[in-house]
């Protein structure tokens, strides 16, 4: 392992070497040369070096040789957390007692864990304290002696600038305790605007925020910007300033604790070229890792987090997996990869055939197993899981759900009269939902709403269609009286929006769906309420829908009053569900508060086009050709008990007869039990499984199974002009700046939505312009054209056809 990691250690230093040449043809000459010399003094019998070949692979070659002397002392160079008392002391608010009896459980485990390793679960559910409880559990881990060294993975940026302002504030931990790592500047300064931050040590070095292309073995070992204090000089014993260059990656590397999104890690195991890998190995190699939410990921990007896991055992970390849904073959395989890294680390250190130190906690119960085997495991994590159900099962009922009919008939040339079916039926149910699930004050009727879909272009269509409804379907509700005292409004939430139109709608949502310490008067009177209710002063009952993609799902603290969702997969609907009061934990539910439709709009167009054998509930979904549903309906894909009480049971408690053609949940299980424990050679245990092979020193399976293959990668540039927008290609105005770039305005083509319903009005909209303008007074030091290319872009696939851009909308796909 460690011989490995000097390897391509040297690899990168011998890079850096020939990429300060001046250019890349002088570059590959000095490599051909290089490469004559190592043939004419290379003895062809013996296969022995003759005699050296030049100072700068003599300096290379004496570097790797100290860098490999000086990676087993690693752990105890690097700074750590020492006696930190907010991280020790218990808590005596009751919603968080059960973190002291995890902290306690984990103190004990400290000692076997340090040569045998830590794998850890924690379940506990939305709203008690998980995040803290997994440091602390973290912190009472580590040698007391030596302090504590924690990496907290997150999948979202936006969760990640939350988790670590939080840790500093409740943990009492200043910038050289924790470093935040976020994927980009932009955001950064957008989430500090939004909280009024102030402070200029949270502030960045922007410099060179678009300057950074070239050779990618030159490229920063971090492309992304720390918030940290500087770290001068703890880095000097270890001479590492030839490997690290990157101030960014030396903070990275140097602070105690660390929030940052996987992906920074992911390149450990994912780094194709360059040097890139370097930072987040010795990472892992010197500290503890918690994986927050890994089960957000899709199924998809499994194998790359698998291969992240067992890295982390091999370079000796503990790891925490935190997440109250997560599926146990999940958890099965990456217990397996976590071992077989962890078995070689202790042979290279001589500790003997590894006993995992394996712990699971939830707000009622902290259990723990030396395991060694899968067997092992799997026994003691059955154990718990049936004791939570036990304990959910006592807890009220506050998801209830009932399926949507939703009557619709798909016409291939008449697109626009399917929608506005939809459309209809989907106000005129959450007109009902509304009845039953809003609040009262000043003799008015407000609820906020969720009407999740799985993809954008269905999702722009029925908010077109929306916006042109005359009636709604009065079959639904008779009460023709209440529909005519009633408005909506509406707003759509996706991820094709401009950046700082976006963060504008998340910050004013989040400021409308903070439900804590809940008082109906004061609701009605926040500003993005009350105005809108101003605008129809005679009307009874304001129905306000967030009409939003899986976007909702995760990364946002809301609490909507009730939630229809367009099914893809039961885990979106859980994690839908937890959106659903979230913040009012007294509230029970007697009458359904979330709405499923019955059939997807996938499952709708394919039986009108006869082709019910394609799977509909994919991307986002687990369905696939591999593995189809014999039904699509609903109404029989979910058991009535799982309706009547939405929780994470039926995702956490695998049943012991799978039906996967007729169950949905079922469904996802086998698809997890055939990815993540199959005993048959498959892309995930390829990587750990045979010690004959060499998987993990290459980057065959990483390019075979990327982790977040089929993103967005394409950055346009918007800016509005004379009442309408200029669209520039990102990387032209990196080249040739804004004033000279090419304007490709037919690949996002400017187009106002038509809105003339007299029952539904534009909800939390925001001109481009204005945003511009108060950015502009905030970053003062940016020209204006500068703002505008920080904040003014969006990410997009390459589509043939182009885009249209609204900006109350986003961009969305022509047909």
């Amino acid at each position: 392992m460690l011989s490995r990691m000097s390897v391509m250690v040297a690899d990168h230093n011998y890079s850096s070497l020939k990429d300060n040449l001046d250019d890349k043809k002088r570059r590959v000459q000095g490599s051909k040369d290089w490469v004559e010399k190592l043939v004419a003094n290379t003895d062809r019998k013996t296969g022995k070096i003759n005699q050296p070949l030049d100072e700068h692979l003599l300096g290379v070659a004496r570097f790797t040789a100290e860098f490999c002397r000086k990676l087993p002392i690693l752990h105890e160079k690097l700074p750590r957390l020492v006696n930190h008392e907010h991280l020790i002391r218990n808590t005596n608010e009751s919603l968080f007692a059960w973190q002291n009896k995890a902290f306690k459980l984990a103190l004990s485990l400290s000692e076997h864990s340090e040569t045998h390793g830590f794998f850890g679960v924690n379940m506990a559910s939305t709203g008690c304290g998980k995040t803290i409880g997994n440091a602390r559990i973290m912190y009472a881990l580590s040698n007391p002696k030596k302090g504590a060294r924690l990496t907290i993975a997150l999948g979202l940026r936006v969760l990640t600038l939350q988790t670590g302002k939080s840790f500093r504030k409740n943990l009492k931990l200043n910038d050289s305790q924790l470093a935040i790592l976020v994927g980009g500047l932009a955001q950064k300064q957008l989430f500090e605007y939004n909280q009024n931050q102030t402070d200029d040590n949270t502030q960045i070095d922007d410099d060179n925020t678009l300057s950074r292309f070239g050779n990618e073995s030159a490229d920063c070992l971090i492309d992304e910007y720390v918030d940290s204090d500087n770290f001068d000089g703890v880095l000097d014993d270890l001479q590492l300033d030839t490997v690290i260059e990157d101030k960014s990656a030396w903070q990275l590397l140097a602070s105690p604790i660390v929030t940052c999104t996987i992906d920074h890690l992911m390149q450990a195991c994912e780094c194709k070229r360059g040097g890139g890998y370097i930072a987040p190995m010795l990472r892992l190699f010197s500290g503890d890792l918690i994986l927050d939410e890994p089960d957000d990921f899709d199924q998809n990007d499994m194998p790359a987090l698998s291969r992240l896991v067992h890295l982390a055992g091999l370079f000796g970390s503990r790891v925490l997996l935190s997440s109250a849904t997560l599926p146990p073959d999940m958890l099965y395989g990456l217990f397996q990869a976590y071992v077989a890294g962890r078995k070689i680390y202790n042979e290279q250190f001589g500790y003997g055939s590894p006993h995992i130190s394996c712990a699971w906690f939830d707000e009622n119960n902290a259990i723990s197993k030396n395991c060694q085997t899968l067997d092992d495991f799997n026994q003691t994590h059955q154990t718990f899981i049936q004791k939570r159900g036990q304990f959910l099962q006592k807890q009220p009922i506050r998801r209830m759900a009932e399926i949507l009919p939703i009557n619709a008939t798909y016409h291939g040339e008449k697109q626009a009269q399917f929608y506005q079916e939809i459309a209809k039926q989907l106000l005129s149910r959450a007109k009902k939902f509304h009845d039953n699930h809003h609040v009262t004050a000043n003799n008015k009727n407000v609820s906020v709403g969720l009407i999740r879909m799985a993809n954008i272009q269905p999702l722009m269509k029925i908010a077109q269609a929306m916006h042109q409804l005359q009636t709604l379907d009065e079959s639904l509700n008779q009460n023709a009286t209440s529909q005519n005292d009633t408005h909506f409004y509406l707003c759509c939430y996706h991820s094709q929006q401009v950046l700082a139109l976006r963060n504008r709608l998340e910050n004013r949502l989040d400021g409308v769906l903070n439900r804590h310490q809940f008082n109906a008067d004061e609701f009605v009177k926040r500003q993005d309420i009350a105005q809108f209710i101003a605008k129809n002063p005679t009307k009874t009952n304001h129905v306000f829908i967030v009409l939003a993609t899986p976007v909702a799902e995760v990364g946002r603290d809301h609490d909507y009053d009730w939630a229809m969702v367009e099914p893809s997969s039961m885990r979106s609907i859980i994690q839908l569900a937890g959106r659903v009061w979230r913040h009012r934990s007294e509230l029970v539910a007697s009458t359904p508060n979330i709405g499923i439709w019955q059939y997807n709009i996938r499952a709708l167009t394919s039986r009108v086009q006869q082709n019910s054998q394609s799977a509909v509930f994919n991307k986002p979904g687990f369905e696939s050709k591999q593995y189809l549903l014999d039904t699509h309906d609903m109404a029989e894909l979910i058991e009535p008990t799982t309706l009547q009480k939405i929780d994470a049971m039926s995702r956490i408690q695998k049943p012991t007869m799978l039906n996967p053609k007729t169950s949905l949940v079922d469904l996802e299980h086998q698809v997890m039990a055939d990815l993540m424990n199959n005993s048959q050679f498959n892309v995930v245990n390829a990587y750990f499984q045979d010690s004959q092979t060499s998987n993990r020193s290459h980057v065959h399976l990483s390019a075979l199974t990327p982790f977040r293959a089929g993103r967005a990668n394409i950055e346009y540039i918007v800016k509005p002009s004379d009442d309408t927008f200029k669209v520039y290609h990102s990387e032209s105005v990196k080249e040739y700046t804004l004033y000279h770039a090419n304007t490709l305005n037919s690949v996002i083509e400017p187009y106002e939505v038509p809105t003339n319903s007299p029952l539904v009005d534009v909800w939390l909209d925001s001109r481009l312009d204005d945003v511009l303008a108060e950015l502009e007074q905030k970053f003062v030091e940016l020209s204006s054209n500068s703002v505008v290319i920080r904040f003014s872009n969006v990410a997009l696939a390459e589509h043939q056809s182009g885009y249209y851009f609204d900006e109350r909308f986003g961009c969305w796909k022509k047909d």
